[in-house]
């Protein structure tokens, strides 16, 4: 089977974790900012799959089309998902190029959705909250960010493993 190449790929994921975004959003929350982040997979398979100006692309593309389709654009939670998954992304670029041989996508995916909190905690900070007191909730977010992460990154290997048997 060939591969379509790459830009195919970036609409592919796109579309993908686009879906995913949207999904999630129309799904209720326990917490309206609470979500899984299920969209990563996409992110984290163009990862993998084209490098980090691929998964770059899917993001803003899930970023930017996601946020129109579900009313977010330009709101808070618009700068919440992009300072969060901006700074998920830079943390799953350095820890794929560093940590390679050592973090499979699982560990990527972790260091990606703990940065993702403290990304948004950033942006509470200098948005909402005018105090330091916003990063005492970076314990429980830093868990919330370890068990969202491993599922994603559970979840990516599986359809990893599923499109290798495919190829």
């Amino acid at each position: 089977m060939r591969l379509p190449g790459k830009p195919a790929r970036v609409a592919i994921y796109g579309a993908l974790a686009v879906g995913l975004y949207t999904v999630e959003n129309l799904l209720p929350s326990p917490l309206p900012w609470l979500r899984v982040g299920a969209s990563n997979i996409a992110i984290l398979l163009a990862l993998y799959d084209l490098g980090a100006g691929g998964a770059a692309a899917v993001f803003l593309l899930k970023l930017l089309v996601g946020s129109v389709l579900v009313g977010r654009f330009l709101t808070p939670f618009f700068w919440f998902a992009l300072f969060g998954g901006g700074a998920s992304l830079a943390a799953m670029m350095v820890a794929r190029m560093i940590g390679g041989r050592f973090l499979s996508v699982v560990g990527v995916s972790v260091v990606g959705g703990v940065f993702h909190n403290i990304g948004q905690l950033a942006v509470a900070r200098l948005m909402l909250i005018p105090s330091d007191s916003v990063w005492l909730l970076l314990p429980v977010l830093g868990l919330v960010g370890v068990v969202s992460g491993a599922l994603i990154g559970v979840a990516t290997r599986l359809v990893q493993l599923k499109l290798a048997k495919m190829a």
